[in-house]
């Protein structure tokens, strides 16, 4: 019996017909009408999305040399689609002049080094998630009112008008519910929403079917407030996925898209290109002059937008 390497197969797969090549290639193109009807599956490759969109590509010219280049070709642009698309400009108006608050939303890592740069924001209200005590009472000082809740999550809402807090974070409820005495008031959710990932010692942060319950509760809430709402924080929902399109499905809108953004994820998780950090606003309010900034040793950069009624768009 010989013992040469059967290569049957990958001679069998590089000599594949162009119409079953043609469909491979089409395969990718099936996550935009299929993602929503995969669920948690869904979720998980929304994660991973541009990490297997490169694998695939490889994957592909590996099992079927030249006939491969079209799949490869076609997995890459999907991808980048998926990816890209919600980052692209999505303006829903102008804020109305004189109506608007600057907010903006950090994830420090609970690193003093960060305090520099949340100064730096200028931000009407700051809401900031892994917080710490030190990094509470430095921000605090540059602040006439603030609130804290240390713990897990540690949330600290700091701000130019009065606030009040509605709810504090508990089961259930990742985050503060605040009433925000601005020249327009309204109701802000702070929010760091646990990661639907792996700990790597055994266990998850939260599963990902609790992550999807406490998105699903939290655009819940956001859509019985009786009055302006904005939900800011970590949100560890990638904006590719369900959860994302929950929230601005809901009537929520996506501050940071009155320009260009992009991912918020940036150390260890650079590579699977996450945009996990919001500001979302409710029905009737719009965002100006979004952008990020970078947050020192921390895994995120920070968000900041100015907020407020929508107002008028000049006719075309």
């Amino acid at each position: 019996m010989s013992s040469a390497p059967d290569r049957r197969g990958v001679l069998g797969l590089r000599a594949l017909p162009w119409a079953l090549v043609a469909v491979l290639g089409a395969l990718p193109w099936a996550w935009f009408p299929l993602r929503d009807e995969l669920g948690l599956a869904g979720d998980v490759v929304a994660i991973v999305l541009p990490v297997l969109a490169v694998i695939a590509a490889i994957a592909a010219v590996a099992l079927l040399g030249r006939r491969g280049v079209v799949v490869a070709v076609s997995a890459l642009l999907a991808g980048t689609v998926a990816v890209v698309a919600p980052w692209t400009p999505a303006d829903a108006g102008p804020v109305r002049p004189g109506a608007g608050v600057t907010v903006a939303s950090a994830n420090v890592t609970a690193m003093p080094s960060t305090v520099p740069a949340l100064r730096a924001s200028h931000a009407d209200v700051l809401a900031v998630v892994e917080n710490a005590p030190a990094i509470d009472a430095a921000v605090a000082a540059g602040y006439p009112f603030h609130l804290f809740a240390p713990g897990s999550p540690s949330v600290g809402v700091y701000s130019r008008f009065p606030l009040r807090l509605l709810q504090a974070p508990g089961p259930g409820f990742p985050g503060m519910r605040v009433a925000v005495a601005a020249p327009v008031p309204f109701v802000l959710y702070a929010m760091h929403v646990p990661k639907p990932w792996w700990t790597g010692s055994g266990g998850y942060w939260t599963t990902p079917a609790e992550h999807h319950r406490l998105v699903e509760d939290l655009a819940a809430r956001a859509a019985r407030e009786p009055g302006p709402v904005v939900v800011a924080g970590d949100l560890n929902s990638t904006d590719r996925a369900r959860d994302y399109r929950l929230l601005v499905g809901s009537g929520l809108t996506d501050a940071m898209r009155a320009e260009g953004t992009g991912p918020t994820s940036v150390t260890m998780w650079r590579a699977l290109l996450l945009r996990i950090d919001h500001l979302l606003v409710g029905p009737g309010w719009c965002g100006d002059a979004p952008r990020q900034f970078t947050l020192p040793d921390s895994d995120h950069d920070g968000i900041t937008a100015t907020v407020g009624p929508c107002g008028v768009t000049p006719a075309a």
